[in-house]
């Protein structure tokens, strides 16, 4: 279970430091919020890439070419 909460929460915690220093700091708090909540956007970006590129089309039975050597159930001769 804690495999699955690994990310998520270092993800948290990283955002959470960038809204902290974007809030009190100036100058390299700055650069360091930026870069702390650009973190969840680049992850985001990142799997919508990834999951269009690896998604591939459903095969349904009905797309299935028809064999012409096959018999059909509606052939009455």
């Amino acid at each position: 279970m804690m495999r699955i909460w690994v990310w998520p929460v270092i993800v948290a915690l990283v955002s959470t430091a960038g809204l902290i220093a974007g809030l009190v700091s100036e100058g390299l708090g700055d650069w360091l919020s930026w870069f702390a909540l650009g973190v969840p956007v680049a992850i985001g970006c990142h799997g919508l890439a990834r999951g269009r590129a690896v998604k591939r089309p459903q095969r349904s039975v009905a797309a299935k070419p028809l064999d012409a050597s096959a018999p059909h159930t509606t052939d009455r001769g």
